[in-house]
């Protein structure tokens, strides 16, 4: 069982090394593509002084879906069997990474997993010795393992995306085509989604404070657009697998609204969100309203 990690970096954080050397010792090889524009990484000099990183900077920000399918191609033709997908500010404890990889090992029909996952959370830790499994409808793409035999079969990551729902929409693929999506449930990934922010809302008068993970209004704008893509694309896939899909993304969206602090804006975004996709302007965001 050949074994290759990839980690798409944007601007990558003073942890983004230590989170990478989290799993690295655990794969062959690590792929690493850096999405930020114009500069050199901070990190590239260090990033270069491991024999098994190999790290791509273009200049240019291409996205999640383009960079996997890049890293999936060339772990493909490295001959590896698995890619373990990972996001810049995500990593694994020792322990919890070499039990995931112990179980994919013993899992006993391997062939017809399109996706191995895990939970996630901060500073939450193996719960048991026995392996909690569901096969589930999707999973955030960090942490992630990526079955290499299946992927010429299920096809290339949907770069329309450009950055959110790629994970969503891979696994939905999957499943149309018959294969299993597997979540590990007590073996945990460091990962949290969004910026904290602890505070009140007009929901509540603004009397009680509560903790809610936020994203830009920029992500906001990828959320909302490719939620209302996935659930054209899938209209005929499982209506309450797609009903909970766009609940999701909307439960992000109405946070941003209420406990955002530049409401007006991400009101913007979203218009601009809805137009472009009836417009199928997908991709990359282009800066005009």
């Amino acid at each position: 069982m050949k074994i290759a990690a990839t980690v798409i970096l944007y601007h990558p954080a003073n942890n983004t090394l230590q989170n990478i050397q989290s799993y690295s010792s655990a794969v062959e090889k690590v792929f690493v593509f850096d999405n930020t524009e114009g500069e050199q990484s901070t990190i590239e000099e260090a990033l270069l002084k491991d024999s098994k990183i190999q790290y791509y900077h273009d200049t240019q920000n291409r996205g999640i879906a383009e960079r996997l399918n890049q890293a999936a191609q060339k772990a493909v033709e490295d001959g590896f069997d698995w890619l373990l997908m990972m996001d810049q500010d995500s990593s694994f404890d020792e322990n919890a990474l070499q039990l995931y990889i112990d179980c994919i090992k013993k899992y006993p029909d391997c062939t017809n997993v399109a996706l191995f996952g895990t939970n996630y959370g901060r500073n939450k830790q193996v719960s048991s010795s026995t392996v909690i499994e569901k096969e589930v409808n999707s999973m955030i793409t960090s942490g992630t393992m990526l079955n290499l035999k299946l992927y010429p079969v299920i096809g290339q990551f949907d770069e329309a995306l450009f950055i959110d729902a790629v994970d969503v929409e891979y696994c939905l693929r999957a499943k149309t085509k018959g294969f299993s999506v597997i979540q590990l449930m007590n073996i945990f990934l460091q990962h949290e989604l969004g910026k904290m922010v602890h505070r009140a809302s007009i929901k509540t008068m603004f009397l009680v404070k509560k903790y809610k993970e936020l994203h830009s209004a920029l992500r906001c704008y990828y959320i909302y657009r490719n939620n209302l893509y996935l659930q054209e694309k899938y209209k005929d896939f499982d209506r309450k697998v797609m009903k909970d899909i766009d609940g999701c993304a909307m439960s992000h969206l109405e946070k941003g609204v209420f406990y955002g602090r530049n409401t007006k804006e991400l009101i913007k975004y979203l218009i601009k969100a809805r137009r472009d996709f009836k417009q199928n302007r997908m991709g990359k965001f282009q800066d005009k309203f």
